[in-house]
């Protein structure tokens, strides 16, 4: 069995009162409550306001936050693609104007006043379109050079990234100044239905079919290789930041509900979703995310879940 010293470096320090400020990892033996304690990593799921139509394949603003959301595209058995577009106050979601193009497995950068759609399927095959989100309504912007779906995104309206995707599939990138995309450095594995965190250039690429597991960086020239996923899986939730991502839920098969933590070096395991589904959204930060729409095999549903994560002091003793 590894020590403590072995895993992190060091030797629990004996202290008289408790340090601060304190990481997650820390240890230490408290000698005036004769206690040992640690700083721990909480991660938890609850439930949110529903979608007001359920729908799988859809898109989120990745940058958004728990408390501005933004929903929109999509597909459901009943009426195929979908064009809705709903915002989220924190508590419940109001439809707003709908996409040109409705559309499934597309991609969404930007925020919930600032928005970006992209790629999917709509008719009969994949699309190149974009469009732009201002807070209330849609208008078109420059096309992708190559028409795909099942791609990641992520980034700003005016900074937007591309990356991956179908038919494939490919490792292209590409790159949004706001009013037209160029090429950008190719991934280092090719793969669709893979899922996007963080900015232009400071991107995270992780998941998808052919590098389940992989993760890929983006420094705003070139793709490296980063920490693998401990659970492979395809058509994930995303948030957060490159050296603070967040991955949940997907499909392993069969849907999962698993959560994980990026800290720039490594994933580790968080709180599982409530529900497992795959083809879901999200958006915000690792600390504070929004999960909304997808399938959980069984059906697709409406449901939102909202994402904490804190650090907490704990006092360790035997049992």
């Amino acid at each position: 069995m590894s020590t403590f010293k072995e895993i992190r470096g060091q030797l629990i320090k004996s202290l008289s009162s408790d340090p601060s400020p304190a990481t997650a990892g820390d240890m230490w033996y408290n000698s005036t409550s004769q206690t040992l304690k640690g700083v721990i990593e909480t991660g938890s799921w609850a439930s949110g306001g529903n979608l007001g139509t359920a729908r799988s394949y859809l898109a989120g603003a990745v940058n958004g936050t728990q408390t501005a959301g933004l929903a929109f595209g999509g597909a459901n058995p009943s009426t195929s693609n979908k064009g809705e577009t709903e915002e989220y106050d924190g508590s419940s979601w109001a439809e707003q104007t709908n996409l040109s193009t409705a559309r499934r497995m597309l991609a969404g950068a930007g925020t919930q006043t600032s928005g970006l759609a992209f790629g999917g399927v709509a008719g009969p095959g994949p699309q190149n379109a974009t469009e732009e989100y201002n807070g209330s309504s849609w208008t078109g912007g420059g096309n992708l050079t190559n028409a795909k779906n099942a791609l990641g995104g992520c980034g700003l309206q005016t900074a937007g990234l591309a990356f991956g995707g179908f038919p494939g599939p490919v490792d292209t990138t590409e790159e949004y100044g706001g009013t037209s995309w160029t090429s950008g450095g190719a991934l280092g594995t090719a793969r669709r239905e893979l899922t996007g965190a963080g900015l232009q250039d400071a991107a995270l690429a992780f998941g998808g079919d052919g590098a389940k597991t992989s993760t890929e960086e983006y420094g705003g020239t070139s793709w490296t290789a980063g920490g693998n996923l401990n659970v492979g899986r395809v058509f994930m939730g995303g948030s957060g930041t490159q050296t603070a991502g967040l991955a949940f839920g997907g499909n392993a098969p069969p849907a999962s509900a698993s959560t994980e933590l990026y800290n720039g070096t490594a994933w580790s395991t968080s709180g599982n979703m409530v529900s497992a589904r795959y083809a879901l959204a999200g958006g915000g930060t690792q600390a504070s995310a929004l999960a909304f729409g997808g399938d959980d095999t069984a059906s697709i549903t409406n449901a939102t879940e909202e994402f904490t994560f804190a650090t907490a002091t704990k006092t360790f003793t035997t049992s």
